[in-house]
């Protein structure tokens, strides 16, 4: 007759009484960090578009300025700031990622006087709306100053 010792008899029922309690432990464990996850997912998701487009700003005001400062017989103050305008909006386009119906259209400001200051500066600035519950509106600028040529 061959017997167990004692201490390996317990660990042994142990064993199988643990196992049979602890069923839907992974499942509720589950339920319990998904939102959480999710969560910080969602903003990891949010900032980093709200991120590409400050990118896609600051590259567009570079464009703007850097159309603005370029030498034109006769130049003005309006054709300094049309031109610019207008690279800003071309280099906006529809690089700009949003979450709305509409496409984001840049705010775009200039110093008062280019031509006596002999230099450009442009800022463009809008408004960022992320995803669902992290949809507050997050206002994004970039500003550029260039030397007039």
């Amino acid at each position: 007759m061959s017997t167990m010792r004692t201490d390996v008899a317990m660990l042994q029922a142990q064993k199988k009484e643990h196992a049979q309690s602890q069923k839907g432990n992974a499942l509720v464990e589950f339920a319990l960090i998904l939102p959480v996850f999710l969560a910080i997912l969602l903003g990891v998701i949010t900032f980093s578009i709200a991120l590409y487009n400050k990118t896609v700003l600051t590259m567009a005001t570079r464009e703007g300025a850097r159309a603005g400062a370029k030498y034109v017989a006769n130049r003005t103050n309006d054709i300094t700031k049309s031109s610019a305008t207008t690279a800003v909006t071309n280099a906006c386009g529809n690089n700009l990622i949003t979450f709305g119906v509409t496409a984001m259209t840049p705010t775009i400001t200039f110093n008062a006087d280019p031509m006596s200051d002999n230099i450009l500066t442009v800022k463009a600035s809008v408004n960022y709306t992320g995803l669902y519950i992290f949809s507050a509106i997050m206002p994004i600028s970039a500003q550029t100053s260039m030397r007039l040529e």
